[in-house]
């Protein structure tokens, strides 16, 4: 990389690192902010001559003659909040480094600054991001070092603990003896592991894991599964006293095997050889291990088995639109498919964009669970009913009208909103029946989205059936977390 720059969705910097080129980071926002994918291209600008080259410009032309002559350069960006974070890239690399980095940078960020990480936010700890991205990036900004907030509150005090600074000199005038934060960074340099420093003490010794999967499933008009794959994360908070070696056993450690990325305090011989993650924590909270699972996809002659079905996709949807000389028809049905009753599916939204030119939508929902069906058959965009069966409404929201490259203008567009707060085992499908008015030529989109919760459970069935802690003689309290978010794509024409 040849740095980081941190700017408004204006594109207006707010911080950056050191850059070689004051004109690489001026190329590399520009380019990010006309960008429609994380990773754009910026072409070589035209080779100056000696002659309307002033001497001011020499160093610029001297670094970025190479790109001109290779053709320019990449640029890796993401945005999270109102902030953009930019690195320009300035030799061959797979863009999943820098991109992973940038989203890294905002989660430390997040975990340092109080409140949401803003444009005043970061200005108001201008000094403590700066310290941030000096231990974040080495070589002057360009290769990236420590990601984990965990590690880094060893090297870099967060501004909430500033006032250790103000007791610990209030301390030191009154001749009181005091251990300075700073003590924890030499325990980190003199520890043999880079992750964890020695004399870790804690009165009571506890660990938790939170497993999070999102689903991603498409599904034909009848709701026959086309594809899912599943994303999982599994995140640890760790409040172990001295040096514990921990074997962490998984029901069905299969799961990971098409993909898993693991966390560098995971033994990777372990793994391969016995399938149990072993590994000596860092303190504090950390992603232990994320991986991607694909389920095998259905063709003419085979599909998913039943059971596989049940663990991937526990709401079936069926949807149909008919498109007639005054309008379009509609009819949605959720039916649940969760194999235990305590543990209803939740936050479900369906979004059902609407063709141009709609108006006057009518619509009528019905079964669902606890408290029967609810009723709205007045068009407009307000809020729906409310009931078993949840509520409907109808939303202006903007999207792109260009074509390839995201280039185009944009336009508002009608989008039917479908909520419903739970659905359990044992309650009814919830069915949602609509129309709208259209002109004979519009036609529907052909696909619509729905979103869900399942928050005390995954899709893929992955748990911890045992951790062992080694080298400790203290016993350890343990606490596991589950929970599911499923992103689903029907399509209907």
């Amino acid at each position: 990389m040849q740095g980081i720059v941190i700017t408004d969705l204006q594109g207006r910097r707010i911080l950056s690192t050191h850059f070689a080129s004051s004109l690489a980071p001026t190329l590399a926002i520009d380019a990010a902010l006309n960008a429609s994918s994380p990773v754009t291209w910026v072409p070589a600008p035209t080779t100056t001559t000696d002659d309307d080259t002033d001497d001011d410009d020499d160093d610029d032309a001297a670094h970025s003659g190479r790109r001109r002559g290779g053709g320019g350069f990449a640029v890796c960006h993401t945005r999270r909040n109102q902030l953009r974070y930019i690195a320009p890239l300035d030799s061959d690399i797979d863009p999943l480094v820098p991109l992973t980095f940038l989203s890294e940078l905002h989660d430390v960020l997040d975990a340092y600054i109080p409140g949401p990480v803003t444009q005043g936010s970061l200005k108001d700890n201008f000094d403590v991001v700066l310290a941030l991205l000096h231990e974040m990036v080495a070589a002057g900004g360009r290769r990236p070092q420590l990601s984990q907030a965990s590690q880094l509150k060893d090297l870099v005090v967060p501004p909430d603990s500033q006032l250790l600074k103000v007791a610990l000199n209030a301390a030191t005038a009154a001749g009181i003896t005091m251990i300075p934060p700073q003590t924890t960074a030499n325990a980190l340099i003199a520890s043999p592991l880079p992750w964890r420093r020695q004399g870790i003490k804690y009165a009571s010794n506890e660990i938790y894991f939170d497993l999070s999967e999102t689903l991603h499933a498409t599904l034909s008009p009848t709701g026959k599964p086309l594809s899912a794959s599943v994303a999982g994360t599994l995140t640890c908070r760790s409040r172990l006293s001295g040096m514990p070696d921990l074997a962490l056993h998984l029901t069905d450690p299969s799961v990971l095997d098409e993909g898993a990325a693991f966390h560098s305090c995971v033994r990777y011989a372990r793994w391969n050889k016995d399938r149990v993650v072993s590994f000596v924590p860092p303190d504090g909270t950390f992603p232990l291990l994320s991986y991607l699972h694909t389920p095998p996809t259905p063709t003419a002659s085979s599909s998913l088995s039943p059971a596989l079905l049940l663990a991937l996709l526990p709401l079936a949807l069926t949807a149909t639109q008919t498109s007639g000389p005054a309008g379009i028809a509609l009819a949605l049905c959720l039916t649940p498919r969760t194999p235990d009753a305590a543990a209803p599916l939740r936050n479900i939204e369906v979004r059902v964009p609407l063709a141009r030119g709609a108006g006057a939508l009518s619509a009528v929902l019905g079964g669902g669970g606890g408290g029967g069906a609810a009723r709205r058959e007045e068009g407009g965009a307000g809020g729906g009913g409310s009931g078993g069966a949840g509520s409907w409404e109808v939303v202006s929201e903007l999207v792109d009208d260009g074509g390839a490259g995201g280039g185009g203008a944009e336009r508002e567009r009608q989008t039917l909103v479908w909520r419903l707060d739970s659905l359990g085992a044992m309650d009814r499908p919830a069915t949602l029946s609509a129309q709208y008015l259209a002109p004979p030529s519009a036609r529907p989109p052909p696909s619509l989205t729905a979103t869900f919760d399942t928050p005390s459970s995954s899709f893929t069935g992955l748990r911890i059936s045992a951790l062992r802690v080694l080298g400790e003689p203290y016993g350890v309290y343990k606490g596991v977390k589950s929970q599911g978010r499923g992103v689903v794509e029907v399509r209907t024409g």
